[in-house]
């Protein structure tokens, strides 16, 4: 009879011990399941985010890109100098831009606010005016140091067409600070940030100042983040906006 004890203890035990394996492997497969859900939610969760993000810089530059393809296609109709001061002095584009210029193809220029240029300024070789002649339309140029004010700038840039020709190029100035402080000012619950690229995915803007103008692959080599949506369909060089994904990890904070 202990033997039957004994051998039924054992059957027990052996039950007991496939239960608790069952049960186990329930519980870790339940977890994985969860995991993958939010992990999932997450990820839909900051490409929403992303997309959102991208189309209210879409907007914001595409604003600003019509407002100077406006004044170049004005600007063709009506080239005399005085004309050309009193677009570039409009509030709505004195307001918005920390400058509006126009350089012509004979090597003059003018800026509004007025300002002092260098001794042997040429505009047709800065890369701004370089940005407008290699674009079919307005372009958004990579950040540089601008000459009137010393600050680094990006800038929205159309070239103007008379008769078929290129005559010259309007642009317009954007703080690079502003546009950062812009970006650097989206929410994403702390979970990550938010950085403009260039079309060939150059960084044009990011929380890291360190990382501006370099490239998504050198500086994620083997994660690269996935962008949010195009930008502005006037802008040759389309900008990016970039949000973090938790399955890369690329943009943590």
């Amino acid at each position: 009879m202990n033997k039957n004890l004994r051998f039924s203890h054992k059957i027990l035990l052996a039950a007991s011990l496939i239960v608790i394996a069952a049960f186990a492997l329930f519980t870790l497969y339940n977890d994985y399941l969860q995991r993958n859900a939010i992990r999932d939610d997450l990820d839909n969760y900051l490409q929403e985010m992303g997309d959102v993000t991208a189309k209210n810089i879409q907007t914001w530059l595409a604003g600003r890109a019509l407002l100077i393809e406006n004044i170049s296609q004005s600007v063709a109709l009506n080239t005399d100098p005085a004309n050309v001061s009193n677009l570039l002095e409009q509030k709505s584009v004195s307001s918005t831009f920390m400058g509006a210029y126009l350089g012509n193809n004979d090597g003059t220029f003018i800026i509004r606010p007025n300002s002092k240029m260098p001794d042997g300024y040429d505009p047709r070789a800065r890369p701004w005016y370089k940005s407008a002649e290699s674009s079919s339309g307005s372009a958004l140029t990579e950040p540089y140091i601008d000459l009137a004010s010393g600050q680094l700038v990006i800038s929205i840039v159309d070239s103007v067409i008379k008769a078929g020709q290129r005559i010259g190029v309007v642009g317009g100035d954007l703080s690079l600070q502003v546009i950062t402080d812009s970006i650097n000012a989206l929410d994403f619950d702390g979970m990550g940030y938010a950085f403009l690229i260039s079309a060939d995915g150059k960084i044009l803007v990011h929380p890291d100042k360190n990382l501006v103008m370099k490239t998504l692959k050198d500086v994620y080599p083997q994660d690269t983040p996935r962008s949010a949506v195009n930008s502005a369909r006037s802008l040759s060089m389309a900008s990016r906006v970039l949000s973090p994904s938790p399955r890369s990890r690329a943009c943590p904070r």
